[in-house]
């Protein structure tokens, strides 16, 4: 019966898979074709869109910076009107705070004397502007930006580095990046010092990265040498230069045929192996060139890359690595529900084939095998006999018939209903398979009698294989609580197909032992429990 059942289902699946295989590759075909001119499209609106989002970045960073050089000039000219050559900054410290109040972009607004003192110095931290005393302020004679600007004329400007802080040669604000702008001041045309604002290019990222909120890749701000200043996707990536453990964390390292053309170019876009790169350059110098008419600049700023990477992986990447074994795989995730209609028509066609064959097929089980417990029915046990009649009648073997009867089925039946009874049934069913071979079978003669069949043992060793049933048994008896006790009458003849012995005479041999053990146990025999 199982065989059949499989190779009815065999047919079946055959027929389902050649016509889903003929009509799949039609509707394959029309859906590749059309998503290639969709791509090509999207393709383009990739690129359009991702161009304008750093065209939107660059004119954030150029706002940004055209407004520091103002403000350096404003100070420092506010700072000169109110310096009356006495020594007292009280006016120029008010106004540094209400300046750092207002603008909320600069980490500090210094005056710095020619020896390098601190003379004011307002911070602004945590959203507010303070005014550092008089005891915290330092000497900055030895850093690079006083050098710079204490050799300054009159009308000169200097721009540092966007770099992250630094105080004692070590980092002490890594999610601060700053830009150093200053100019000195003159009094009578001698040297007093100089203005100094820490401007923090947070102010840039911050906007950078609401943009990069939205881009369908990954942004990226380089510098010259190709050093991360902003990586959307990997922070620990930044500052490459100014850490001993991050020298290599470079964008010409991870892409360096890309970075071959990037940094030659001032805007463009290429599609590589690793995805699309759409850059833009920004010189920060030449705006505030561009701001500034009335000062030269002398500055260490250099240009900066604004990148936005699609990778090859993404979803919008791959669009740029299409190929054929992509696109039908990309159309199959995309249309798979016209795959799942192709497939109900395909199984409705099959299932019209096989449907008669199932039908006869499964009337053919029933006549076989027992409903109720999976086991072969009276008929076709005593036709698997004749088959290992025919298959060993002249082999010298013994075999063993083993007739059981199901002990009070009809007491369990009236007691405790009939559903108990058939469990009854199916656990003595059970215990036999979980310990006969495999070339052993049991078939149903009917109400509560079975019979086995132990192929090639002689009555000794099916009494063995019978005790370990018995075993079994006992387990559930003793283990389970069931409101009956599992009990079997057996018996077992031994026989032999080349003695001229006939079935009938066997089963009824082992059937008289049966009964003559359930004479037996019957005077002691318990069914159900007494409680």
């Amino acid at each position: 019966m199982l065989a059949t059942l499989s190779k009815n289902k065999k047919m079946f699946i055959n027929y389902v898979m050649i016509i889903f295989l003929l009509l799949s590759f039609v509707v394959l075909f029309s859906s590749v074709f059309l998503q290639y001119k969709s791509n090509e499209v999207e393709k383009s609106s990739v690129i359009s869109n991702e161009q304008n989002l750093l065209k939107i970045e660059n004119n954030v960073v150029s706002n940004r910076i055209n407004k520091i050089s103002s403000d350096l000039l404003y100070l420092l000219d506010s700072f000169q009107l109110e310096d009356q050559g006495d020594g007292n900054y009280s006016k120029q410290e008010q106004q540094f705070l209400a300046f750092s109040s207002r603008k909320k972009i600069y980490n500090q607004i210094r005056f710095i004397d020619v020896e390098g003192n601190e003379v004011i110095r307002v911070n602004y931290k945590d959203n507010r502007a303070t005014l550092v005393e008089q005891n915290e302020l330092q000497n900055k004679q030895g850093r690079d930006y006083f050098q710079e600007t204490i050799r300054l004329e009159q009308d000169q400007i200097y721009i540092s580095r966007l770099e992250l802080n630094i105080e004692n040669k070590k980092i002490i604000e890594e999610d601060n990046p700053v830009i150093r702008i200053s100019a000195p001041h003159y009094l009578d045309g001698e040297l007093q010092g100089m203005i100094i604002l820490n401007y923090s290019a947070n102010d840039i990222f911050n906007q950078i990265r609401q943009v990069a909120s939205i881009s369908h890749g990954q942004i990226f701000m380089l510098d010259s040498q190709a050093y991360w200043l902003y990586n959307s996707h990997n922070r620990d990536k930044e500052w490459g230069f100014m850490y001993e453990n991050r020298t290599n964390h470079k964008f010409s390292k991870e892409f360096p045929t890309e970075w071959e053309k990037m940094h030659t170019d001032e805007s463009g876009y290429q599609v590589s192996k690793a995805g699309l790169f759409i850059y833009t350059s920004v010189a920060p110098s030449r705006l505030f060139r561009q701001t500034n008419t009335t000062h030269t600049y002398v500055s260490s700023l250099e240009d900066w890359l604004l990148v936005s990477y699609v990778p090859a992986q993404s979803q919008k990447g791959m669009l740029f690595s299409q190929d054929i074994w992509l696109l039908s795989l990309n159309s199959l995730k995309k249309n798979y529900y016209f795959y799942i209609i192709i497939l109900l028509i395909a199984i409705a066609i099959a299932a019209l084939i096989v449907t008669n064959k199932s039908k006869i097929e499964e009337i053919k089980y029933f006549s076989e095998y027992d409903v109720m417990t999976g086991v072969y029915n009276r008929r076709a046990g005593f036709h698997k006999l004749a088959q290992l009649y025919k298959k060993s009648a002249d082999k010298p073997v013994h075999h063993s018939l083993c007739f059981i009867d199901i002990n009070g089925l009809k007491e369990v039946n009236d007691a405790l209903g009939h559903e108990t009874g058939d469990e009854l049934i199916r656990s003595v069913v059970e215990g036999i398979k979980k310990n006969i071979r495999t070339n052993d079978f049991i078939s149903r003669l009917g109400g509560d009698e079975f019979l086995i069949l132990f192929e090639n043992l002689n009555a000794y060793e099916a009494e063995k294989v019978w005790q370990r049933i018995v075993k079994y048994y006992e387990s559930i008896n003793k283990n389970e609580g069931r409101p009956y006790l599992i009990g079997v009458s057996h018996g077992i003849e031994s026989f032999k197909f080349d003695a001229n012995q006939y079935i009938d005479a066997i089963i009824n041999s082992a059937d008289e032992k049966m009964y003559h053990e359930k004479r037996v146990v019957k005077k002691e025999m318990q069914v159900l429990r007494e409680n």
